[in-house]
């Protein structure tokens, strides 16, 4: 079983209620940075299971990129359509979108997402608006997701605050949003979120960032964070996940990761329909299938590890 841990579904209806709806290709900015593109492949998941069956993936992990920081109103539907997914096909799994910047709202949707609609897991971002991911603030949310056994999946930012000198050149997307998930990768360590809550299954998008490519740098540099930690950094650090996602399967991120990854550690991912396709992506060559990225993780493992990355432990995390 293959299993797509980063999948995104935008119901055309919150889309055009923001007014960022078209059947065309529509860029949507914050300010004068471009912030992410909508198109077609988004809302439809007829085209998204066609799309699937073309890949060989089994089941698709669904998130709604214009549903993070969002009001309660607007979680409460997004959460109704991705139940309504699940319901559609059973290749269908859903995270909870939650209104993170206010913890009592977002303690009780999480709730009513989960153990009401049947969603398999929770999706908050690098950052959320302007605050890091060990901010007390966010501490009830993580209490309430501990008692509900579901993973916590960690997209970038689409817009991190806190980059001045990133602002042009596309930067944000292109190189920003990757930093930002080291960053809270190392501070969900740094800042005593994994000690806090030892039973938590966090899951960082787009390998970290590529984390594995400085992890010997923080291992050898934990000791000057302003806390003692409990536990060693390197026993923390293997406590996290990280999917395979952000770099439209790259051979050198994916050797970088598997360097210094546990591959039991490690959830296949796409980042569909902005990888893969060559819609909101171009390197002037052609993009690499999904395919081959699974050809390329499959030659790189012995055949139960592969099995694992590609499906069995993102099947063990969601309890599909």
């Amino acid at each position: 079983m293959i299993v797509d841990f980063q999948h995104h579904y935008v119901p055309y209806e919150l889309a055009a209620r923001h007014g960022v709806a078209g059947r065309g290709r529509v860029e949507v900015r914050d300010g004068a940075a471009p912030k992410v593109t909508l198109h077609e492949k988004l809302y439809d998941l007829e085209i998204q299971l066609a799309d699937m069956d073309q890949m060989g993936i089994d089941v698709a992990v669904l998130s709604c990129f214009i549903a993070w920081d969002a009001s309660p109103e607007d979680c409460r539907f997004v959460n109704q359509k991705m139940a309504e997914a699940q319901s559609r096909s059973k290749r269908f799994r859903g995270f909870a979108h939650i209104p993170a910047h206010d913890a009592k709202a977002a303690v009780k949707e999480l709730e009513h997402a989960i153990t009401g609609l049947g969603l398999r897991g929770l999706a908050v971002t690098s950052q959320i608006m302007g605050k890091p991911l060990d901010a007390p603030d966010f501490f009830p949310i993580y209490e309430a997701a501990a008692k509900l056994d579901i993973p916590i999946w960690v997209h970038p930012a689409m817009s991190p605050k806190g980059y001045t000198l990133a602002e042009d050149h596309d930067l944000g997307r292109i190189l920003v949003r990757e930093f930002d998930l080291c960053l809270a990768a190392a501070r969900l360590i740094a800042g005593g979120v994994l000690e806090t809550f030892p039973s938590l299954k966090f899951v960082i998008a787009h390998f970290g960032g590529g984390i594995a490519a400085i992890k010997e740098r923080l291992l050898k540099r934990a000791h000057r964070f302003d806390r003692p930690l409990k536990r060693p950094f390197a026993e923390l650090f293997d406590s996290l996940y990280f999917d395979m996602a952000g770099f439209e399967g790259g051979t050198l991120a994916l050797d970088a990761a598997l360097a210094g990854i546990s591959p039991d550690r490690l959830v296949f991912a796409t980042d569909y329909p902005q990888d893969f396709t060559g819609v909101s992506t171009s390197s002037g060559v052609r993009p690499p299938t999904v395919t081959e990225y699974i050809g390329a993780i499959r030659k790189r493992l012995p055949a139960a590890a592969a099995e694992k990355v590609l499906g069995e432990t993102a099947a063990e995390l969601l309890k599909l």
